[in-house]
């Protein structure tokens, strides 16, 4: 009897469909990265008083 060496029928959309989640959550969390990363420096151009006006 043959060994088996294919996958199971599935196998291989299910381990497909994992990795594009995988890369999804990869992208989402690099989007919230950047954006916390902008809402600093918002916060931080807020904080600062604004420079006199006609100097």
């Amino acid at each position: 009897m043959p060994e088996k060496i294919a996958q199971e029928p599935g196998e291989g959309a299910l381990e497909e469909e994992l990795e594009r989640e995988r890369r999804e959550h990869a992208l989402i969390d690099e989007e919230k990265l950047g954006m916390d990363e902008m809402e600093e420096e918002r916060l931080k151009r807020e904080r600062q008083p604004a420079a006199p006006v006609g100097r």
